[in-house]
């Protein structure tokens, strides 16, 4: 092994090990993140609370006035 070559290009070096390091690392992590003791609960979620489900009158926009013709012909 040259290690001139690798001084050189340490950066290179660094950014190779790196990557190496991250793929042992990673999976690892997502391996103990995913490992629980028990069950696993999902939370429960009322789909009653939409405002046709509970009843809830809405009020629809009211109607803009319309613009009078005569207010144009003014310009």
């Amino acid at each position: 092994m040259n290690w001139g070559v690798l001084r050189g290009e340490w950066g290179a070096v660094t950014f190779v090990l790196t990557v190496i390091a991250g793929m042992v690392v990673v999976p690892l992590a997502l391996y103990f993140a995913n490992v629980t003791p028990g069950a696993v609960t999902t939370p429960t979620i009322s789909t009653s609370s939409s405002a046709r489900a509970s009843g809830v009158q809405t009020a629809s926009p009211a109607r803009s006035p319309s613009p009078s013709s005569s207010a144009s012909a003014s310009h």
